[in-house]
């Protein structure tokens, strides 16, 4: 196979994996709607956290196999696989 050929094969999938993608959403208390301050949101060992609005933008070379960890202190811990989606609105739910 030419090195042309080998080259037009492997760009595709280096562009895949190198690329960089944004995620964001608004993680907010699921009984009440009102927006959650300081959660951190990690995907793939990068982190952030939510603003006072509960609003998070996160980039990275993330691929819909990566989940989404969010945590805030007194409610349960949000786990769900990226996919394809860039904006993750979050609801959690108050620990009992």
């Amino acid at each position: 196979m030419s090195s042309l050929k080998k080259l037009l094969m492997v760009l595709p999938v280096v562009a895949f994996i190198g690329g960089c993608t944004t995620v964001s959403g608004v993680v907010r208390d699921k009984p009440t709607g009102s927006p959650i301050s300081s959660a951190s949101v990690t995907i793939d060992n990068v982190s952030t956290t939510t603003n006072a609005m509960g609003a998070y933008s996160i980039s990275g070379p993330f691929i819909p196999q990566h989940v989404i960890f969010v945590n805030a202190p007194g409610y349960n811990i949000y786990t769900k696989s990226v996919g394809n989606q860039q904006i993750h609105d979050i609801e959690l739910t108050p620990r009992k």
